[in-house]
């Protein structure tokens, strides 16, 4: 996507939904996602690395260890930004900032992540301590103090689904890109019109991985232009990305058997750690059924 040149910016009301919505009780806030992310840090970090999102693997013959695979798809989803040197570029959703990093080793730009968690912000000021290419910053997104017009591209790695107002999501994208800059999304996607048991699935996907609410292509592509933006492409990953939950799985299982620390962790008093593990098989049920999508939007 990029911000028009010729569309005027304008305050949208912020409060526009979209897709899949766990039931009200169980919708959670930014709150609840920050403690989600600070609850799971040491999950997360031995199952996965810092790099928290799928891998892409373009055939089933297709080799490329994991490590490799997330760099492929944060390759693929940045190349139509057409990065340059000392552009100013928004991580959002940044996470541990291992994206950050990626992007101001491989194309000089300076970034600004933005994470809810405290413990992925620290856990970044101590791989990278805060330069001047790279700054790591608790914060949320549908509140940021960012500036208007700050920004020559942003970047949001599977952090869309975690938003609790999509439309604002938009609206913030537009509201701090400069006229013309550009946007990648990476984002699960809810199937267009889905059955009781998928949406029951969906559902309960939004409940273990503390996500408000999981769009449509459609409801993404309106939101973006009721904001102000033109779409410049989308694609749709789903079968590149689905092994990733597969391999999760199977290094669960191992620590399991092999890592004391996992059942002290998942056996401990909070139990938002032993229902995330639920979604694990509900991941590889939902991308086997097309429930659930995984694209690129531009």
């Amino acid at each position: 996507m990029s911000a028009s040149s010729r569309t005027p910016l304008v305050h949208l009301p912020r409060t526009e939904q979209a897709g899949i919505l766990p039931t009200p009780a169980q919708r959670p806030d930014a709150a609840a996602v920050a403690r989600h992310y600070d609850e799971l840090d040491y999950f997360y970090r031995s199952v996965w690395g810092e790099h928290l999102h799928h891998g892409l693997w373009w055939n089933e013959d297709d080799r490329t260890p994991p490590e490799e695979a997330t760099t492929r798809l944060l390759e693929q989803a940045v190349a139509p930004l057409a990065l340059t040197p000392e552009m100013k570029v928004v991580d959002i959703g940044c996470g541990y900032g291992g994206v950050a990093r990626w992007l101001a080793a491989h194309h000089d730009v300076r970034v600004t992540g933005l994470t809810l968690s405290t413990r992925q912000a620290a856990f970044a000021a101590t791989t990278a301590p805060t330069s001047q290419a790279v700054r790591i910053r608790v914060g949320d997104w549908l509140h940021n103090d960012l500036p208007d017009a700050g920004f020559q591209a942003a970047l949001a790695i599977e952090s869309l689904a975690h938003m609790p107002d999509k439309g604002a999501f938009f609206h913030e994208l537009a509201r701090t890109l400069v006229p013309g800059g550009r946007a990648a999304l990476a984002c699960w996607l809810a199937t267009p019109d889905p059955t009781l048991p998928e949406r029951l699935l969906l559902r309960q996907i939004c409940r273990e991985g503390t996500l408000p609410g999981i769009g449509t292509l459609d409801d993404y592509l309106r939101l973006a232009r009721n904001s102000g933006l033109r779409v410049l492409d989308h694609r749709d990953l789903s079968s590149s990305v689905e092994r990733t939950w597969w391999i999760i799985g199977r290094r669960v299982l191992y620590g399991l058997f092999t890592d004391p620390r996992y059942l002290r962790f998942l056996a401990g008093r909070v139990f938002r750690k032993r229902l995330f593990v639920l979604t694990i098989p509900h991941m590889i049920l939902a991308y086997r059924t097309g429930a659930l999508r995984y694209g690129f939007l531009w």
